[in-house]
């Protein structure tokens, strides 16, 4: 959750006119669809948490261009725009005019330039075909609503925070994803790239879950690959027998690419807060609070959701207020959303959590036919800022976030310097009795450190070879 405050706009490269003329003459780069591209990409960028900039930015934009180029004959550097999200979630999208998106999250569970490659090859290759053409349409619900149509509509909290962006990454048809594949995979290899990377990038999407645990990545939740680009064992089949007619070698680039990836920001990045297990700590808002036993939490520049085992499930965000603003009128509105209209009884309460003002109101409303207990509090932050907290559980399960209110506190001076740190990908260089076992107990994980060491680095448990350099997560 980003703070509250809008990113400012990043100026697109303009073709010279000549080359604006010749580009109504390439496929997927008319002047229609750099308008359609440009009108998106604030948007997106604003969703996924903002862009990287800096050398990894400008490595990978550097590889992005030599397979865009050749996905589209005649076009120009400045055709493209290619962008890092700033974003864990693993990703890779396009929208017309040539704009090819990567997140970081995604850039972490690559391990060679030539994969690099063949995701933006693949990306390219929707650009070239222009496969977005047939995919218009925008997402209009905000996030309040759409918590009021997850209470009354039975929606899982994952799709809560997955609003805004939907419409402009939405998935492809197979036919769609096929075609961008086979044409991926002729442009990575027309760059000098090993066409055997294509598969293997998309075995490494199959890890993905087993590094982060189950639990934290959710593929239903905020437009992940899985939903944009569903990854199946006949893709992957079929990509590596394509590989397997094409010429034997081509660069992998290994070494080149775990250095541009070193000290690259690995999960939440401190500027969003920082999940970890049960709780979220924001360093820069100096807040933090703990989820009931048993929730996983999903964070995004809009919103932190939580899921509970019973279905019962919470969102936290903050929401713009006036100086000294009373807390009652905006609960009244957040419920005005939230029930989409309807006007519920409700209680109302104004109390101290921990030093901060806090309205709490609950009532219980009916969803499906079942009893459910639905909650609004307002915490007044510092300044102007206002957070406010919606739950939602099984009627008479409502208490279990009485919890979660409490712990809403100001950070202790070792989890402010928790927060403000992070995770990030260290990368080292394996020597002589060097273990599988001796590497994870480096890792920064809740969970499996082995399982999740080996699938960061696409490695069966086997012996490390000297010189090998490897990934790890620490922080």
């Amino acid at each position: 959750m980003r703070r509250f405050a809008a990113l400012a706009g990043i100026a697109l490269l303009l073709a010279s006119p000549a080359a604006q003329s010749q580009q109504q003459t390439l496929s997927g780069l008319s002047r229609s669809d750099r308008a359609q591209g440009a009108e998106g990409y604030k948007q997106i960028v604003a969703q996924f948490g903002g862009k990287v900039d800096g050398p990894l930015a400008d490595y990978v934009r550097s590889v992005g261009l030599r397979v865009a180029l050749g996905s589209v004959p005649g076009s120009q550097p400045q055709d493209w725009t290619i962008t890092v999200l700033n974003s864990p979630v693993p990703n890779a999208m396009a929208t017309p005019g040539g704009y090819l998106y990567i997140t970081r999250g995604l850039l972490a569970m690559i391990n060679t330039e030539a994969e690099l490659a063949s995701v933006l090859g693949h990306e390219a290759g929707h650009v070239a075909g222009r496969h977005s053409a047939k995919r218009q349409g925008r997402a209009t619900a905000g996030a309040l609503a759409t918590l009021g149509a997850a209470i009354f509509g039975g929606s899982n909290a994952a799709q809560i925070v997955n609003y805004g962006s939907a419409a402009l990454v939405s998935g492809y048809s197979r036919g769609q994803e096929d075609d961008a594949d086979t044409r991926g995979l002729r442009y990575s290899v027309q760059a000098g790239y090993d066409p055997r990377a294509a598969a293997s990038m998309l075995e490494a999407l199959e890890r993905v879950s087993a590094v982060e645990g189950k639990a934290a990545i959710e593929r239903g939740g905020l437009q992940s690959i899985f939903s944009s680009h569903p990854v199946t064992a006949d893709r992957i089949r079929r990509v590596r027998q394509q590989a397997a007619t094409m010429p034997a070698g081509g660069k992998t680039n290994r070494d080149p690419y775990l250095a541009a990836l070193s000290g690259m920001t690995f999960g939440d990045s401190a500027d969003q807060g920082i999940i970890s297990g049960p709780t979220f700590r924001h360093a820069g808002l100096n807040f933090g609070f703990d989820a009931p036993p048993g929730f996983w939490l999903q964070n995004s520049p809009q919103a932190v959701v939580g899921q509970g085992p019973d279905g019962s499930r919470f969102q936290f965000q903050g929401v713009p207020a006036k100086p000294g603003q009373p807390l009652e009128p905006v609960v009244s509105q957040v419920w005005s959303q939230v029930t989409q209209g309807r006007q519920p009884q409700v209680s109302y309460d104004e109390t101290r959590l921990n030093g901060f003002d806090a309205a709490i109101s609950t009532t219980r409303l009916s969803s499906n036919g079942r009893p459910m207990d639905v909650g609004v509090t307002a915490i007044r932050g510092t300044g102007n800022q206002i957070y406010v907290i919606l739950t939602q559980a099984p009627g008479g399960r409502g208490g279990q976030f009485d919890g979660l209110l409490r712990s809403f506190r100001k950070l202790t001076p070792q989890e402010l310097a928790e927060a403000g740190r992070g995770r990030r990908i260290e990368v080292v260089t394996v020597r002589k009795g060097d273990t599988v076992r001796a590497f994870a107990g480096r890792m920064a994980a809740p969970y499996n450190r082995e399982e999740s060491f080996l699938a960061l680095n696409g490695i069966g448990n086997r012996a490390l070879v000297p010189g090998e350099r490897l990934k790890l997560i620490v922080g």
